[in-house]
């Protein structure tokens, strides 16, 4: 299993394991909708996906319906946010941080830093990946968004999401990361250990694959 070459920055720490889910925040949110993000991981933990309303959410984080209604629409419009703010999160960590070694290596490590974020919500985000293919509109929008995340994985490591060749890698990821949450959704280590192994397998069956096709490609050219 390959290691990593350096270490993500930590997530800051959280006041408690586990938080109780007020009536109402005790401070109003400066950031609404940082405050509706979390509220939505928060609820989702405690009671689940499926019912979950936008006035719970609202409540939650302390904002009222019409400002959680302007930031975001719906939950699935938070959820589609939380992806956002995730990717943000990650690419404007690379300034600090690049990513270094071959196309492998710098996948690998954009996948874990994006599993080492859900990592401090992954009782939340388990609950989230066995309840919402029960929401099939809110599921698909999910969907369309992680496309367009995983896209933006591979530029950010130096490969193209355009054309065929693109959309083949576009794919190929989609597995790699499909497989990275199944692994991630049963991992109790702290260092994500099984996620990370899982990945890299992954990766390396995938790059064995993408030299075949180069190989292929070459001797009938």
């Amino acid at each position: 299993m390959a290691k990593r070459a350096k270490k993500t920055a930590p997530h800051p720490k959280r006041a408690a394991p586990k938080r109780a889910a007020p009536k109402r925040a005790a401070h109003p949110a400066t950031d609404p909708g940082a405050a509706l993000r979390q509220a939505l991981l928060d609820l989702v933990e405690e009671r689940g996906w499926i019912d979950l309303s936008m006035a719970d959410i609202a409540e939650h984080a302390g904002v009222s319906l019409a400002e959680a209604h302007r930031a975001y629409r719906s939950k699935a419009a938070i959820l589609v946010g939380l992806t956002k703010a995730l990717d943000a999160r990650i690419i404007e960590g690379l300034d600090a941080d690049p990513l270094e070694g071959s196309a492998k290596d710098r996948l690998f490590d954009l996948l874990m830093r994006r599993f080492d974020i859900l990592k401090a919500d992954r009782a939340a985000y388990r609950r989230l990946m066995r309840q919402l293919p029960a929401t099939p509109a809110e599921f698909a929008a999910l969907l369309c968004r992680l496309r367009r995340s995983l896209s933006l994985m591979l530029e950010a490591a130096g490969l193209s999401a355009s054309g065929l060749r693109g959309e083949l890698r576009l794919q190929g990821l989609g597995a790699v990361y499909t497989a990275g949450l199944r692994a991630f959704a049963n991992d109790e280590s702290e260092d994500l250990s099984k996620t990370m192994a899982e990945v890299d397998k992954r990766l390396g069956q995938a790059e064995r694959l993408s030299d075949m096709l180069s190989r292929r490609r070459a001797a009938a050219a």
